[in-house]
C-alpha cells in the first residue's frame, strides 16, 4: 500500500484551535492558531512530530520563519506510486490442488480510494471554521457556555450557548492524476438564548411643594331676571361644587364638578336664613347654591421641607428566547502540484421560540436547504502533489467577514492559493490566498422606543393652610363681589339688599413628584444576504463586503478594509463601510489604527498604538426624541508585557470627532501566576461619559491549558449612570455593582 499523505497536527496540543477572546456580551471570539507558515502534506512515515506551533492572532506580529526549509516540508513523490501494486502471490507447487488467490479489485481512478481519515492525523487548522459565533473543527464534539449576571438595577435571564456534533467524518483520497482531496462533513445542533426585549425603566423622584387653593363664594339679591318675582331673592352665582371624592390620587386634581343651581334661581327663605350663619354656608341640603371649589394641586415649586435633592432609580430587565439551529457543514480541500483549493458549504435552519418573522424566515430557510454544495475544481497532472500547502488558503477562508450575532442559513465559498516552492525564502514571497463567498442568514434588527410611564405625586406631609381670608355681609358691609356669568355682569355695587360670602385659602403640602421614563429595545431577526471576499497574505489582508438586510427599511451596504503588518513590527489598518438607510446599529463609519511594537527582551515587549472610529450617519433619534448615544472615538494606547504581567494605559479624546465618547483615561493590568489562572483589573480615574464603568476585575481559571478545558470566569464591575443635575445643582447618579459568572466546558 502506498504511504498516504496527511495534514499534520501538533501532537502536544491537537485540540487548541482558537485562543480565548470574549466581547461585552461574553460571546466567544475567534483567534486562529498560527502554525509554521506552510501546512505540509506528509507521508505517514514522516509526520512532523517535533514541529513547534506558535500561537498568534492573524495578521498580528507572528514570529514566522523566513527560511524556505522551515516553510516547506520535504516533498514526497506520490506520483511514483501511480501504478497499483498487486499483492504477492505464492507460486502453486507442482501437483498441488491449492487455488491461486483472487487479487483484490483495484479502482482505476485512485491510487488511494476515498477512505475515512484518522482524526488525530488531520490538522485542526485545515478544518477550523466559525459556526454561528462558535469556533469549531473536526475535533469538536460538544461545547456549552453558561452565563449568569447579578446586579441591583438589572434583572437578566440565564444565558446559555451550546453545540453538539451529531455526526461527522473526514474522507481522504488520492487520484491517479495526483489530486489529493480531504472531504469534511458534519452535522451540528446548537441551542442558544438570544435577547428579544430589553427594558430600562428610569424613575425620577423629585421633592416638590404643592400649592393648593380653596375658593368659596355666593351672592344673593332681589330678583331682576325676566319671569322672576321682584319681591324674591335670587342667586347671582352658579351652584358649582367639586366632588372631593373625585380627586385623582396620582396628579391630585379634581375630575368631577357638580352643578347644583343656575344663575337666576329663586332662593328659598330658609336657605337665605341658613347662609347667614357664620362661616361659608352653601345653602341647605335641599337647595345648595354658591361656588365651592377645591384644588389640592394648583401648582408646585422644587424642594420641600423634607428634602432638596432629587433621587434616581433604575431598573433594567432583559428577556431572552431560545433558538435551536441544525447546521450541516461540508468542506472540500484539493491539492495538486502547484496549488490548492477549498470549497466550504454551510446550511443552517434556525427556529426561535418567539419570532415575529416566523413565516418569512421559515420559508427562506426551507428553500435554502436545496441549494448545492460547493465543490472546487482543480486540474490534475503527472507531477506529484506539492506537500507544502499554503497556510494562507485556510486563513483566507476564515478571514471572511460574517455578520456578528447572526445565524447562517446558507454559506458557500471558494478559495485558492499557490502552494509553496523551494525558492520562497521570505514571508513576503509567500503567495496570497483568496476566498470569495456568498452568505445568507438572519441578522438582528433592534426597534427602540422611549415612552413616558407613570407620572404621579406622592404626598409626604399633611396639607396645611398657609393663608386664609374671608368676609360676608349685606349692603351695610364692606363686602365687594363681582360675578360674571357668560356675558352677564353682576356686582354688589349695582344690587340692592344683597348678601355675599367670600372665603379664600392658600394650601401647602410636601410631596414627591415621580416620573417614569421607559426605554425599550425589541429584537427581531430579518433575512440578510452578503457577498464578501478577501486576499490574505503573509503581511497583509484586504477584504471587501457588500450586502442587503431585508428589514422594514431595506439596508444596502458596501465596505472594505486593509490590514498590513511589517517585519519591523509596524501594524496598520484602515477601512470603511457605507449604509443606505442607516440606523443606530447599522451605520456608515470610517476606522483605522496604527501600532508599533518594541522588543525589550525575550520575555518583555512594549507597544504604542492609536486608533479611531468615525460614525458618520448613525441615527441620533429614537422616535421623535433626540438621543445622542456616542459612537465615535479617538484614542491612544501604551502597553507593557513583562513576563506573566501586563500593564496598559488608554486615553480616549473627547469632543474631537462628532458624536464621540467623552474624555476617558483607562488603566489596565493583568497577571498570570499559573498557565491556567489569569487575574485582571482596570480603573478609570477620568471618565466623563454618562454611562461608565469606573473600575472592575475578573478571574479566569482553566482546568487545563487547552481551548475546551473546563473554564470558570468570575467578573465584577462597578457601573455608574449619570443623569445630569437636579434643579438645586445636585448630581444625579446611580451606582451599581454587576457580578458575572461564566462557565464553559467542551470536548
Amino acid at each position: 500500500m502506498a504511504n498516504f499523505p496527511k495534514f499534520t497536527t501538533n501532537p502536544a496540543n491537537p485540540n487548541k484551535i482558537f485562543a480565548d477572546k470574549y466581547n461585552r456580551s461574553f460571546i466567544v471570539g475567534l483567534t486562529f492558531l498560527s502554525v509554521a507558515y506552510s501546512t505540509p502534506i506528509l507521508a505517514q512515515t514522516q509526520l512532523a512530530e517535533n514541529l513547534e506551533f506558535a500561537e498568534v492572532t492573524p495578521l498580528s506580529e507572528p514570529d514566522w520563519s523566513t527560511s524556505a526549509t522551515d516553510l516547506q516540508a520535504p516533498s514526497q513523490n506520490l506520483a511514483s506510486q501511480n501504478k497499483a501494486t498487486a499483492p504477492s502471490l505464492n507460486k502453486k507447487p507442482k501437483n498441488s490442488t491449492q487455488r491461486t488467490p483472487t487479487p483484490a479489485p483495484v479502482d482505476p481512478d485512485y491510487i488511494i480510494p476515498p477512505r475515512i481519515a484518522d482524526d488525530e492525523k488531520v490538522s485542526p487548522l485545515t478544518t477550523s471554521l466559525p459556526l454561528n459565533d462558535i469556533p469549531i473543527s473536526h475535533l469538536t464534539k460538544w461545547e456549552v457556555t453558561a452565563l449568569e449576571s447579578f446586579a441591583d438595577t438589572a434583572d437578566t435571564d440565564f444565558f446559555i450557548n451550546g453545540i453538539l456534533k451529531l455526526n461527522g467524518r473526514v474522507m481522504e483520497s488520492l487520484t491517479r492524476n495526483n489530486i489529493y482531496t480531504v472531504d469534511q462533513k458534519a452535522t451540528y445542533f446548537q441551542l442558544r438564548t438570544v435577547p428579544i426585549e430589553r427594558k430600562v425603566t428610569t424613575t425620577t423622584i423629585e421633592p416638590k411643594t404643592l400649592i393648593g387653593q380653596e375658593m368659596q363664594l355666593s351672592l344673593t339679591a332681589p330678583c331682576i331676571f325676566p319671569g322672576t318675582p321682584d319681591d324674591q331673592q335670587c342667586t347671582y352665582t352658579p351652584g358649582l361644587v367639586i366632588d372631593r371624592n373625585s380627586i385623582d390620587p396620582e396628579v391630585l386634581v379634581p375630575t368631577r364638578v357638580f352643578q347644583t343651581s343656575e344663575v337666576g334661581d329663586v332662593v328659598k327663605p330658609e336657605t337665605l336664613a341658613f347662609m347667614q350663619f357664620p362661616g361659608f354656608q352653601r345653602g341647605t341640603s335641599s337647595q345648595p347654591i354658591g361656588v365651592d371649589l377645591y384644588f389640592p394641586n394648583a401648582g408646585a415649586f422644587p424642594g420641600n421641607g423634607q428634602s432638596q435633592k432629587t433621587k434616581i432609580e433604575r431598573e433594567e430587565k432583559t428577556d431572552y428566547t431560545i433558538s435551536s439551529t441544525m447546521s450541516r457543514v461540508r468542506q472540500v480541500v484539493k491539492a495538486n502540484d502547484t496549488e490548492a483549493v477549498i470549497g466550504r458549504t454551510v446550511r443552517g435552519f434556525t427556529l426561535f421560540f418567539d419570532d415575529e418573522n416566523r413565516g418569512l424566515n421559515t420559508t427562506i430557510q426551507a428553500a435554502a436547504q436545496f441549494l448545492p454544495d460547493v465543490i472546487p475544481d482543480l486540474k490534475g497532472s503527472e507531477n506529484p502533489v506539492n506537500s507544502s500547502i499554503n497556510r494562507n488558503l485556510f486563513l483566507a477562508a476564515n478571514n471572511t467577514r460574517l455578520p456578528s450575532g447572526s445565524f447562517t442559513i446558507y454559506s458557500a465559498g471558494i478559495g485558492r492559493a499557490k502552494s509553496l516552492t523551494p525558492d520562497v525564502t521570505s514571508l513576503s514571497q509567500v503567495p496570497r490566498g483568496n476566498y470569495n463567498s456568498i452568505w445568507l442568514g438572519l441578522s438582528p434588527i433592534i426597534d427602540r422606543s422611549i415612552n413616558e410611564g407613570r407620572i404621579f405625586y406622592t404626598p409626604t406631609s399633611p396639607q396645611l393652610a398657609i393663608a386664609s381670608a374671608g368676609a360676608e355681609g349685606g349692603a351695610d358691609s364692606n363686602v365687594d363681589l363681582e360675578s360674571v356669568v357668560n356675558e352677564d355682569f353682576f356686582s354688589t355695587n349695582n344690587l340692592q339688599n344683597f348678601y355675599a360670602q367670600i372665603y379664600l385659602s392658600v394650601l401647602q403640602q410636601d410631596a414627591n413628584f415621580v416620573r417614569e421614563s421607559i426605554y425599550r429595545e425589541e429584537t427581531s431577526y430579518s433575512p440578510h444576504l452578503s457577498f464578501t471576499g478577501n486576499w490574505t497574505g503573509g503581511e497583509d489582508l484586504f477584504r471587501y463586503y457588500t450586502g442587503v438586510i431585508a428589514s422594514e427599511e431595506i439596508k444596502l451596504y458596501l465596505g472594505a478594509d486593509y490590514t498590513r503588518n511589517t517585519v519591523n513590527s509596524w501594524s496598520f489598518r484602515v477601512g470603511g463601510i457605507g449604509y443606505l438607510n442607516p440606523d443606530r446599529d447599522y451605520y456608515s463609519q470610517l476606522f483605522g489604527n496604527v501600532a508599533k511594537r518594541f522588543r525589550i527582551s525575550k520575555n518583555a515587549n512594549f507597544s504604542l498604538s492609536t486608533f479611531f472610529n468615525y460614525a458618520i450617519d448613525r441615527d441620533t433619534k429614537i422616535g421623535d426624541i433626540v438621543n445622542n448615544s456616542p459612537a465615535s472615538e479617538l484614542a491612544a494606547n501604551a502597553r507593557l508585557n513583562w513576563g506573566i504581567t501586563s500593564f496598559g494605559v488608554t486615553y480616549y479624546f473627547g469632543d474631537i470627532l462628532p458624536n464621540s465618547f467623552e474624555d476617558r483615561l483607562l488603566l489596565e493590568f493583568s497577571i498570570r501566576p499559573l498557565k491556567t489562572v489569569t487575574f485582571s483589573g482596570y480603573v478609570a480615574p477620568v471618565d466623563e461619559t454618562s454611562n461608565r464603568s469606573v473600575y472592575g476585575a475578573s478571574l479566569t481559571w482553566r482546568l487545563n491549558n487547552k481551548y475546551n478545558s473546563p473554564t470558570l470566569s468570575l467578573s465584577w464591575k462597578n457601573q455608574e449612570y449619570d443623569y445630569g443635575q437636579d434643579p438645586f445643582g445636585n448630581n444625579l447618579t446611580i451606582t451599581d455593582n454587576t457580578f458575572t459568572v461564566l462557565f464553559r466546558v467542551g470536548k
